[in-house]
């Protein structure tokens, strides 16, 4: 009797892990920074009249996983389908936390809510998001490494087909 129990709440067990939704690929990281999302399509419109819109709704979120606050400044996010390398600038983001990196303008800097944001400063929507690149590929470099859409010096990275609109993708 016990052992039939047992044998059913282990079956149970199995089918509650089953029914758990899983991610297309697991994030994962050979640094001290992961990326763990990526909006590479802001809500709404991209360019209206000629003009850039909602730039810093185009984003990616990088989270420090190690136990000691690091710098950011030098990192390099590499896109595999255009140059999107621009360093980021300094910023110190403490251990455990995430920041949003936002392809517009704005004050880097950590918001009332405890949520960290830094700025790439572009004029422009940089990450691809109407499909014709074949599953883009964002992929953070370690400092000092080359915006040539090698895999050479990449720590993470993350990637998605066709973006929905406003929609946020977990690597």
């Amino acid at each position: 009797m016990k052992r039939a129990i047992r044998a059913a709440a282990l079956a149970t067990a199995a089918l509650s892990l089953a029914a758990l939704p899983t991610a297309g690929h697991a994030a994962s990281t050979t640094g001290a920074l992961m990326i763990t999302h990526v909006r590479p399509n802001a809500s709404g419109a991209d360019v209206r009249d000629g003009r850039q819109l909602n730039l810093n709704g185009e984003y990616f979120i990088v989270k420090n996983v190690t136990k000691r606050t690091v710098n950011v400044g030098g990192y390099i996010p590499d896109i595999t389908s255009n140059t999107y390398g621009r360093a980021l600038p300094s910023y110190n983001l403490p251990a455990g936390a995430r920041a949003y990196v936002h392809t517009g303008s704005g004050r880097n800097h950590k918001d009332s809510s405890g949520a960290h944001h830094i700025y790439r400063g572009y004029g422009r929507h940089v990450l691809p998001n109407d499909g014709s690149a074949r599953n883009p590929d964002l992929r953070l470099k370690k400092p000092g490494s080359a915006d040539n859409n090698s895999s050479a010096g990449t720590v993470s990275s993350c990637n998605w087909g066709r973006a929905a609109d406003g929609r946020t993708y977990a690597c």
